[in-house]
């Protein structure tokens, strides 16, 4: 080692610049070899999403390096040591215990309480990895003060400008991953996220908080699952010409499923229905009725439960993740947590989300019977496109996948949704026989031989929504009542609420699927909504599934026939009510 950091010194000398980058070269690999552990490296070093956060996390510590480095003042230079030092040992002891790099959540905690910091540190710090970290680094930076280098003005004003833009980008992008970055900078980016966390949670001011309940005994165990693209008309249980769904089909037999013919979805997007979905409001938002609604946690958490949210998905984009993850939320994972390529388009695979996610997680929660009952969401991978990545090789019976969006490789995910759905259901029932588990896709695809259109417009096969419900024995028949009845995704959250014996406290448009429904209710599907892009359109939807579309810009009504356009003003009083409710801003109080 002595021998290596006289040659550096030696270099420094003869060939600064090539000394500088090989300083920045070796806290680079203590940063990938120390920081983190090799087990986690080789799981994720081929990801897109890793490589893409690192890159960029290094160029802004280069250019940072090429700002600092020359710089004579002992204060700043004290101060870079620490950034990169200091903080990279925080980041590993973090590490080392959870597998992950310090969040905005940490730090709150930590100014909560930084004295049960310091002792969980004391308690779980791992002495030897800081040390060699220290031992490495220390005499690397001290080295970089004494090369002489001399950038010109222009270059030290032009990294400012370019180092910036790339720590903005790994901080306030949602493709930003603090643990795919270089420690250091990952660190530093928190500060900035904590001001934009901060700036989006007074879009929840007016959210109420629950008062915990008395707690009621027998409360049962519940499973949402949340799934993603999955279309009705291609699921062999609704009739479809090929047995995509052959597991579904056994259970749906043993009399352990219903299965809802003529269910919605709230929205046509992810954006449009997930959020909904687990706030239990439906029909057009454009003033963030949403965002002052208590979640499916914060229920939960008020009426005794255990939460948890496992998604296959990045659960951040476009900060839907701050909507839900609170103080309400005891147990959280994304798909970034079991894949270092989750994207927009496509998740973490659902059979390792369930096999290294959601079954560790039931085996602890549903082992403790003492305990408090259980509610978690899982939302799956599911069916985006592009739908040939999102079924493993071993599954694929429809070929050949010609067309990566084509039927064929559309059906053969089906084909693994109906293994994941069946083999999660399985291991909830082997915990607990008389759990509930729901199952609503968030909306669906319009697939077909010619012409694939995806999620696009308000077609069946987006809107009609694959909505099941695997009940405890002895609430079958209650439910088979409204098997063919006008139903919504958002019924799922009023029926769990009821589950957990909780009243609403702010508004919601589900009905509990255990009431009699209405044969002739009206229910609304949109993309008119705040966490999508506001897009100024929703459908009416009839009981037969049938819909009157609305254009909210022109002012217009498209009637079912798809041809027949009037005034919006001309429709039935009781139909537009339906909409100017939600036209203008207001708030909703307590019910």
């Amino acid at each position: 080692m002595e021998q290596l950091l006289t040659r550096l010194v030696n270099l420094g000398k003869s060939a600064p610049k090539r000394a500088f980058l090989i300083i920045f070269l070796c806290l680079a690999l203590c940063d990938l070899f120390l920081v983190r552990d090799l087990t986690w490296l080789m799981e994720n070093w081929t990801g897109k999403r890793f490589w893409v956060n690192y890159s960029f996390s290094l160029i802004s510590l280069l250019l940072l390096m090429v700002i600092l480095a020359p710089s004579k003042n002992g204060s700043v230079r004290s101060l870079f040591m620490f950034f990169i030092l200091g903080t990279q040992i925080a980041q590993q002891s973090y590490f080392a215990i959870y597998r992950n790099f310090v969040t905005v959540f940490d730090l709150r905690f930590v100014a909560a309480d930084p004295l049960l910091t310091l002792e969980l540190w004391l308690d779980n710090a791992i002495i030897l990895k800081p040390l060699l970290l220290l031992l490495i680094e220390l005499p690397l930076l001290l080295l970089l003060f004494r090369l002489e280098l001399k950038p010109k003005l222009w270059l030290r004003a032009c990294s400012v400008v370019v180092a910036s833009l790339f720590f903005l980008l790994v901080s306030f992008s949602w493709y930003g991953i603090s643990k795919f970055q270089f420690s250091a900078v990952a660190y530093a980016g928190v500060f900035p996220s904590l001001i934009e966390r901060n700036a989006f949670e007074g879009k929840l001011a007016d959210k109420p908080v629950l008062t915990p309940q008395k707690p009621v005994e027998g409360l049962p165990n519940i499973v949402f699952i949340v799934g993603e693209s999955l279309t009705l008309d291609h699921t062999g249980i609704a009739g479809y010409e090929r047995q995509t769904t052959p597991k579904l089909q056994q259970m749906m037999a043993a009399n352990e499923l219903i299965l809802y013919r003529n269910a919605v979805s709230i929205g046509t997007r992810t954006l449009s229905s997930v959020p909904y979905m687990l706030t239990g409001l439906q029909g057009i938002d454009p003033h963030g009725l949403v965002y002052s609604s208590p979640t499916i946690f914060n229920y939960a958490k008020a009426a005794g439960y255990k939460t948890a949210l496992i998604s296959a998905q990045d659960f951040q984009w476009r900060n839907v993740d701050q909507i839900f993850v609170d103080q309400d939320l005891d147990f959280y994972r994304s798909g970034t947590d079991f894949s270092a390529s989750v994207s927009v388009s496509e998740g973490a695979d659902d059979m390792k989300v369930l096999e290294e996610g959601i079954l560790p997680y039931l085996q602890t929660a549903l082992d403790r019977k003492s305990e408090a009952p259980m509610l978690l969401v899982a939302q799956m991978n599911g069916s985006h496109y592009p739908y040939s990545s999102h079924s493993p090789d071993y599954i694929k019976q429809f070929l050949p996948e010609n067309n990566p969006n084509g039927m064929n490789a559309y059906d053969n995910t089906v084909l693994y949704t109906d293994l994941y759905l069946t083999s999660l259901v399985k291991a909830v029932r082997q915990k607990d026989p008389n759990a509930w588990v729901f199952f609503s896709s968030d909306h669906g695809q319009d697939v077909s031989h010619n012409k694939t259109s995806f999620n696009a417009g308000y077609g069946s096969g987006v809107i009609h929504n694959a909505l099941m419900v695997f009940p405890p024995a002895d609430a079958i028949d209650t439910l088979k009542a409204n098997e063919t009845a006008p139903v919504s995704q958002a019924d799922i959250f009023a029926t769990i609420l009821k589950l957990m014996q909780i009243q609403p406290v702010t508004e919601i448009n589900g009905i509990n699927l255990m009431s009699k429904i209405d044969p002739a209710r009206l229910r609304v599907v949109s993309a008119y909504m705040k966490t999508l892009h506001n897009e100024p359109n929703a459908v009416l939807v009839l009981p037969d599934l049938r819909y009157i579309h609305i254009d909210f810009d022109r002012q217009s009504a498209t009637l079912p026939d798809g041809k027949t356009i009037q005034p919006y003003q001309e429709l039935m009083p009781e139909y537009r009510a339906i909409f100017d409710r939600r036209l203008t801003p207001t708030q909703h109080g307590e019910l």
